[in-house]
This record gives C-alpha cells, sequence and structure tokens, in this order.
C-alpha cells in the first residue's frame, strides 16, 4: 500500500480507517486522498476483503482540528486566474464525489475545526460524529470570504437538513459549537472526545445503510422561503455583499436538478464572485486576522504567562472585560471602591452569560465554570497574586493617574499595569508611577463580547517585554491585537471621531439624521454616524472630541455640548439623534431637509476617516499601513468589502 505523511490508512477490524494529517486541504493533500482511496479500492478487489467491509471512516491525526478548509494561500494567489481555481475546484468535486460513491457507509469523525472544505468533505460521508471537545467548531464561512461553499456545500447540505436550516449556515457563516451543530442536523451524534475513534467503529457492527440525501423533485420547495432570505440579506447589507444573493440563487436553482449539475453551479458562481474586488477584500482581511494570531514583538518569546487578571472599575466595560477574561478561563477579581457598584457589575456579567448561552456561543456548564473563575474585592485589599492589572474607570486624568498609583503600590513588581483608556495619554498616566516600564494600554472596544479588536497602546518607557507579554496575552483571550504609539485618540477613535464630528456639523445645519444613515449605510458602513453616536453616548463623544480637539485643533459643533445639557445622551436616556423606548429605537416621522436626500455628499463623512487615516500613517503611529485598515475594519465596521481607509484611498 502506498504510503503518505498526510493520508494514511488502517484496517481495524472490518472497517477501514483513514487518518488525515493536515490542517488544511492543499492540492498534496487531494493527491494522498485519491491516493488511499486507489489502494481501498485495490485492496476490496484484490484482497478479497469486499464482502466483509462494513465501514470507512475518515479521522484527523491533527490534535483539534478535522480540516479547517481549503488552502487559502492558494486560493488567493490563484484570484484572477479562472483556469487554475477552476482545475482546482473541479478536483475537490471528483475526490468528494468518490467518497460520496463509495457503496459502503462512510463516517467523518470530526475533532476540532471542521470548516469550510473540511466539512465539505464531511458532507460527502454519509455519518457525521463530533466530540464535545471547545476546539470542535463546525460549518461553513466561505460567505465571510465573499465566495460561496463550492466542493459540494450548497448542493448537499440543503439536502441533508433542508433549506431553511441550510440558509441559516451558509449566508451565516459562523463556525458553530458541535452541540448546536448537532441541533441543526450538521452532525449526527456528538460524543467525548476520548471515544470518538471507538464510538466511530461500534457504528460498524450496527448494520448501517447508505442513507439517502432528501429529494426536492418529488416534494416542491415553498419559494418563498428563498424570496424571505433574500430580503433578510438585501435588509442586512444594504446590497453591498454579492456572495449571500449567489448562495440563494445556486441553491434554488440546484434543488431542481441533479447533483452533478448542481456542483456545476457550484463552481460557476464560485468563480464569478472570486473574479470581484469583493472577494480580495475580504480574504486580504482573514489574512491580516491570522498575522494578529501570530503577532511577536520583536522576536521576543516570554514564558511569563498572564493567568489571573484585576479588573479596576466594575461600571459597564469593566464588567465586560471581566466577562470576557472569565470566560476564557482566567482567574478574575472584579474590584471598585463598594459593595453595590461590585454588585451591579456581577449583574451585568450574569446577563452577558445569559446573553450568550442563548445565543449558543456558550453552553450552560460552560456559563458555570466561567462564574467560578470571578472573584470579587473592595477598597484597599492587596492584590500581589496578580499578573495584569487593568484599570477601566472613569475618562478623567486626574482621577486614572491616582487610582494607577493605589494599584501599582499594592501589586507586585512584575506585574503589568495597563489602562482601558479610549483615548488619554499613556505617557501622561506613566508620570504618575514608580515602573512605567510595565505600564501600557489595553484598550478593549465597547461591547467587549461583540468586538475582537484590542489597541495595545506603548508609551515612550513601556518595556519590549510588558509589550510582549500584553500581545500573548491578547492572543491568549481570542482577541485581535494591533500596537500602536501613545499618540491622541490612538487609531480608531482618531481616525473616526472627524467622521462624527462632520455628521454633527450637518445635523446643526439641518441635514436629517435619517438621511445620512441610510445613505451610509448603503456606502457600506454597520449603521450611520448618528446611531453611532447614539449607541457610544453623545457625552462620551463629546469629551473625546473635546480631548482630540484641545490636543489637534479640531472645530468642533456647539450641538453636542447642547445636547448632553439637555440629558439627550443617546440610547441610555432614551433621546439623542433618535428616540428609544426599553433600549429600542422609536419610529419618529422626521421631516426631510430642505433640499431633500441630495443636500450632503458621502465622501464628505467617509473622506474625514481617509483623510485622518492618511495623517495617522504620515505619523508612524501605526508600524504598517495595514494595521489601520484592520483596525478601522474590526474597531469601527469600516466597510469590509473596501479593505479598509488606506487601502480604498490607494484604489480609488
Amino acid at each position: 500500500m502506498v504510503k503518505s505523511a498526510l493520508v494514511t490508512q488502517e484496517m481495524i477490524g472490518d472497517t477501514f480507517i483513514v487518518r488525515m494529517n493536515s490542517v488544511s486541504i492543499t492540492e498534496e493533500f487531494l493527491d494522498a486522498l485519491n491516493s488511499t482511496l486507489d489502494d481501498i479500492e485495490f485492496l476490496r478487489k484484490y484482497n478479497n476483503i469486499n464482502g466483509s467491509l462494513k465501514s470507512i471512516i475518515f479521522i484527523s491525526s491533527v490534535d483539534n482540528i478535522f480540516l479547517a478548509g481549503a488552502d487559502l494561500k492558494l486560493m488567493y494567489k490563484s484570484l484572477g486566474n479562472e483556469k487554475a481555481l477552476s482545475a482546482l475546484i473541479q478536483r475537490g468535486h471528483d475526490t468528494f464525489n468518490r467518497i460520496a460513491k463509495i457503496d459502503v457507509p462512510t463516517i467523518a469523525a470530526i475533532n476540532g475545526a471542521c470548516l469550510g472544505g473540511g466539512y465539505e468533505l464531511a458532507l460527502a460521508c454519509d455519518y457525521r460524529i463530533a466530540t464535545n471537545n471547545k476546539s470542535t467548531k463546525i460549518g461553513l464561512p466561505e460567505v465571510n470570504l465573499g465566495i460561496l461553499p463550492a466542493w459540494g456545500g450548497t448542493t448537499r447540505l440543503p439536502r441533508l437538513i433542508g433549506v431553511v436550516n441550510a440558509l441559516k449556515v451558509i449566508l451565516g457563516g459562523a463556525q458553530n459549537p458541535s452541540k448546536y451543530a448537532k441541533k441543526l442536523g450538521l452532525v449526527d451524534n456528538v460524543v467525548h472526545t476520548e471515544n470518538l475513534e471507538k464510538f466511530c467503529l461500534s457504528l460498524s457492527y450496527q448494520k448501517l445503510s447508505k442513507p439517502k440525501l432528501k429529494s426536492f423533485f418529488l416534494k416542491p420547495v415553498n419559494w418563498l422561503i428563498f424570496n424571505q432570505a433574500k430580503k433578510n440579506v438585501l435588509k442586512k447589507t444594504a446590497g453591498n455583499y454579492p456572495a449571500p444573493i449567489k448562495i440563494i440563487n445556486v441553491i434554488k436553482k440546484s434543488l431542481s436538478t441533479s447533483i452533478e449539475k448542481s456542483l456545476e453551479l457550484e463552481k460557476e458562481a464560485f468563480l464569478e464572485l472570486s473574479s470581484t474586488s469583493h472577494c480580495k477584500n475580504l480574504i486580504r482581511i482573514f489574512f491580516l486576522q491570522e498575522g494578529c494570531k501570530k503577532l511577536k514583538w520583536n522576536n521576543i518569546t516570554t514564558d511569563k504567562n498572564i493567568n489571573s487578571v484585576c479588573v479596576a472599575g466594575a461600571g459597564t466595560m469593566g464588567a465586560g472585560i471581566a466577562q470576557w477574561l472569565s470566560s476564557r478561563g482566567l482567574k478574575v477579581t472584579l474590584r471598585d471602591i463598594n459593595e453595590q457598584i461590585v454588585s451591579n457589575g456581577l449583574k451585568t456579567i450574569g446577563d452577558l452569560f445569559v446573553q450568550a448561552v442563548r445565543g449558543h456561543k456558550i453552553d450552560r456548564p460552560s456559563a458555570r465554570n466561567s462564574l467560578s473563575n470571578l472573584y470579587t474585592s473592595i477598597g484597599d485589599k492587596p492584590l500581589k497574586s496578580q499578573d495584569l492589572v487593568i484599570e477601566a474607570i472613569i475618562e478623567n486624568m486626574d482621577v486614572k493617574k491616582k487610582v494607577l498609583a493605589d494599584l501599582e503600590s499594592k501589586v507586585n513588581k512584575n506585574c503589568i499595569i495597563a489602562t482601558n483608556t479610549s483615548a488619554l495619554s499613556v505617557d501622561e498616566m506613566a508620570e504618575s508611577l514608580s515602573r512605567p516600564e510595565n505600564f501600557i494600554g489595553i484598550h478593549f472596544f465597547n461591547p467587549v463580547h461583540k468586538m475582537k479588536l484590542v489597541e495595545i497602546v506603548v508609551g515612550k518607557k513601556t518595556s519590549d517585554e510588558t509589550i510582549a507579554r500584553t500581545i500573548k496575552f491578547v492572543q491568549k483571550i481570542s482577541k485581535f491585537p494591533i500596537v500602536v504609539k501613545d499618540s491622541p485618540g490612538f487609531v480608531v477613535n482618531r481616525i473616526l471621531i472627524p467622521y462624527l464630528i462632520e455628521a454633527a456639523k450637518l445635523y446643526e445645519k439641518g441635514v436629517i439624521p435619517q438621511e445620512i444613515d441610510k445613505a451610509i449605510v448603503k456606502w457600506g458602513m454597520p449603521m450611520g454616524p448618528y446611531r453611532v453616536m447614539d449607541e457610544i453616548g453623545i457625552d462620551v463623544c463629546m469629551h473625546v472630541s473635546k480631548d482630540l480637539s484641545s490636543r489637534l485643533g479640531y472645530d468642533l459643533p456647539d450641538v453636542l455640548d447642547k445636547m448632553v445639557k439637555e440629558n439627550k445622551l443617546g440610547k441610555k436616556t432614551g433621546e439623542g439623534f433618535y428616540k428609544y423606548k426599553k433600549g429600542r429605537s422609536v419610529k419618529v416621522k422626521y421631516q426631510s431637509s430642505p433640499n431633500g436626500e441630495l443636500t450632503f455628499n458621502t465622501a464628505l463623512l467617509t473622506g474625514a476617516m481617509i483623510q485622518e487615516a492618511q495623517k495617522v500613517l504620515k505619523e508612524q503611529i501605526v508600524y504598517n499601513a495595514d494595521d489601520i485598515d484592520f483596525g478601522m475594519i474590526m474597531g469601527t465596521g469600516f466597510a469590509p468589502f473596501k479593505g479598509g481607509p488606506i487601502n480604498y484611498f490607494n484604489h480609488l
């Protein structure tokens, strides 16, 4: 038998075990898999095992990864080369079709990441068994890259679990935990990790049959499902993303034809989508994410792990940070000046875990375990056991200096002291500390459980060791770090605030918020500037704007001050630029501005961001332009398909 480093096979009883030793699906992996399938066919034909063979199991030899999908580097390299991409897609079709046509039951034994092409291989099998391992995530995330599942995902999944759930999975692009995957029908069973192979082998003796995929020839689909799906997509994306609409159309067409023809429709759609700038920009963002995961500072490798963290400040941000850290397995102490504030913070944390359970982000046992990682501290108790202390209190320089100095006096000499400030000077805060080399900015974005970006703000006296440890910490808690120099507003707020200021000036001139917000969403932002200010809080926007204005010379409008005095602070007070009831926007009929919707140009607002991004790059506040693009996309939702402000400007 032919042996390969990527794929091997062995016979256990009456079952073939195909062991895969690859993280992703490369051309070499497909070669090795086909060679293994050849070996199995040869043995069945010439070694007289055909009659006794009960099943074939596909299982990974890589820890915590079944198959994470296609080799995106190869795909990215082939963008624009239709011939090469077409050959790659066809190669996957041919290989997975071989698996689907095997005349004995096939089982995908899934432990770890099973995504994209990896899950499409699993779909080609008859049965899918997953582990309850936290690392086991199952899904088809291709829509996030501006493409569609083209190795059988849009063909086989609707036939397996039905149209409604298939659209939910493919259009959502989520990486689903195994228990939720079972609920959706993505897998047949969930077992303990250590029992996976044994359980799959036991299935061989249960006289498994070859299941049949659902037929839609005899049972017509209610086409209203597709119409509603299109409406939902257009509402969510403002029509800016072609992939979701293409996915809906392909599935709709494929259900009335053969699997072979459906696979052709997949390929055609993939080739069309892969030629767009949307696809190129979204794949680039994926690579930037992967770069953040592997980021090291000056090649420093530190063995000083951060396992115990104190969050000083139990308000909205502090509670959000504490909740996230505890959910990542860290020991977290929530600290504030009195029991009532801490109690309020704990309630916020509890509510966040309830939301996470309801949203299938975490299961109940994991939530309970995370809560057991939480501790509280009041007043002057020492913090000698902490590896990191994060200050998350009011944005007032004098107060922060006092609190930071107090915290430093209570921790050990190796403890990192960090501030979560969104705009204030890290260097100025460091003046109050005796060990400024241990001080750094760790700027989480609100809401913490949704925003993946973290700005690591480096002061003039911050040591390389502190930077390296902080980067490692941010990666450990599943956030994306970008390293920035201490400067007014750092990167995200520095670029965002001029955009919000311009919007406030337009409001003073009488332009209706709805008009601008609608136009900006159509341009590609997730929400307009007025919605953003209402979400952040008008008082917070005013405070940050004034701070940046004092240091950068912005010309500020009077409207924000006026709204603060009238207690129109946005969603939290029930009124800002919009009105709210129980946290939800109330529909109010606004009179249109005198000259209609064309009283402004979106370029006036988006140009404010792009212009400021150019200044940030010129001032070398970041270490490369990619950090600006990635920071604005992850921190503000800057139209991902446009690739970020610098990339967008360069391709105008």
